[in-house]
């Protein structure tokens, strides 16, 4: 569940501003660029998908679809691929009784009504018991395969390291699939065509809890994602074929959990690995993203920005630079020397790693056709009323 504290973003840097692009939204969970001039939102509970055109929203929304949108459910997640063929996950209803259902749609954007039509399945997934832990985020791979994340629903089974558990069930994954069909790419970490567990064929990695962001860092096209902790160790990870992130059995370090990595649920080709970098207490990180773009200075270059929910915070945009083979976080030695640790337990660490605040809370963010970066947010206390913001330099 989203939780907002309004209050007007502001930035630590003097040289970057952050200037509001598109006020008026209703809960807003995911953007993305059709071109240099459209922009497509998601509105969660209305199941509505909006068109933001030279920086107006539109009055009419270009698709609606039935939606569940108890606690996490809705309309969650967008991509698109060529600009004219668009991706959306959400939480179904059935107008029939069948099981409720989270399921990703392939579209065409018709650009010429400007309506997103010829709906194709492509994913077929659980949304029960849940109403938590949807995930929802999509992303088309450098690879031209489409990645999408489900949290665990509340399952607890061998997707969720419980060695004795049901067997996989399309929970706490990410998927890598053919956007076409979503059939599995024959090079997937679990492949097996010996394997009666059929359902691994279309992962590239499990036991996760529930995730809002997944990205590619664009010089390795490595995958990077975050993920949510129940009450402690949100985190980032990088996520490599076969990666296993061990929940529920760990969250944060894993030498913080008494669990040792023989005793996690280990499919053939899997490895677990420690985050990156975790949070303590849960904030309720979200989105991640690396500013694909030169154009808030070589500092910000290709490296990482990440939001939270707001819940403990005031809704913070942090930043992060990569280290120098791409597989970690490299720290100031003077104001952020406590976080060598990879462990940000207070709030003179979260405030050290804080870029930006006040955002209230940052469902998406994205680098624009023009370079600049794009915030999406949304705040509950105003009746989920949400913005997008652009940061730029000064100039």
């Amino acid at each position: 569940m989203y939780y907002i504290i309004a209050q007007e973003p502001t930035l630590n840097d003097p040289n970057l501003q952050v200037e509001t692009i598109v006020e008026g939204l209703s809960l807003p969970t995911s953007m993305a660029f059709i071109d240099n001039n459209n922009i497509l939102v998601l509105e969660k509970e209305k199941g509505t998908v909006r068109l933001v055109s030279n920086g107006i929203l539109q009055e009419e929304s270009v698709l609606e679809v039935n939606v569940d949108s108890r606690s996490e459910r809705g309309l969650l997640g967008v991509t698109l691929m060529d600009n004219d063929t668009i991706f959306l996950y959400y939480t179904e209803t059935s107008q029939n009784g069948d099981q409720l259902r989270n399921r990703v749609y392939k579209y065409q954007w018709n650009d010429e009504e400007r309506l997103l039509v010829n709906p194709t399945l492509i994913l077929d997934l659980p949304a029960i018991p849940g109403p938590n832990h949807d995930g929802g985020k999509l992303i088309i791979g450098p690879d031209n395969y489409l990645y999408a994340v489900i949290g665990d629903l509340n399952h607890m089974g061998k997707l969720q390291n419980i060695v004795n558990g049901p067997d996989p069930d399309d929970t706490g994954v990410i998927f890598r699939i053919n956007p076409e069909d979503g059939s599995p790419p024959p090079d997937n970490p679990f492949i097996n065509k010996n394997n009666e567990l059929l359902s691994l064929n279309k992962y590239y990695a499990y036991g996760i809890r529930n995730s809002f962001g997944i990205t590619f860092d664009p010089v390795t096209n490595v995958l990077w994602d975050t993920e949510n902790g129940p009450s402690e160790y949100d985190e980032v990870n990088l996520v490599k074929p076969g990666f296993n992130s061990g929940w529920l059995q760990v969250m944060g370090p894993i030498s913080k959990s008494g669990i040792t990595e023989n005793e996690l649920v280990n499919f053939p080709n899997s490895k677990y690995a420690d985050p990156v970098f975790n949070w303590l207490p849960s904030l309720g990180i979200t989105d991640i993203e690396f500013l694909n773009s030169s154009k808030l200075g070589d500092k910000y270059t290709h490296n990482i920005f990440v939001g939270d929910i707001g819940v403990l915070t005031d809704g913070y945009l942090y930043f992060f630079e990569v280290n120098k083979d791409r597989t970690g976080i490299k720290f100031d030695n003077s104001s952020q020397a406590r976080l060598t640790d990879l462990i940000a337990d207070n709030e003179e660490e979260r405030s050290a790693i804080a870029l930006g605040t006040g955002f209230g809370g940052i469902t998406d963010i994205e680098t624009g056709p023009d370079g600049f970066l794009y915030i999406l947010t949304l705040n509950i206390r105003s009746n989920g009323e949400g913005n997008i913001y652009r940061i730029t330099p000064l100039s």
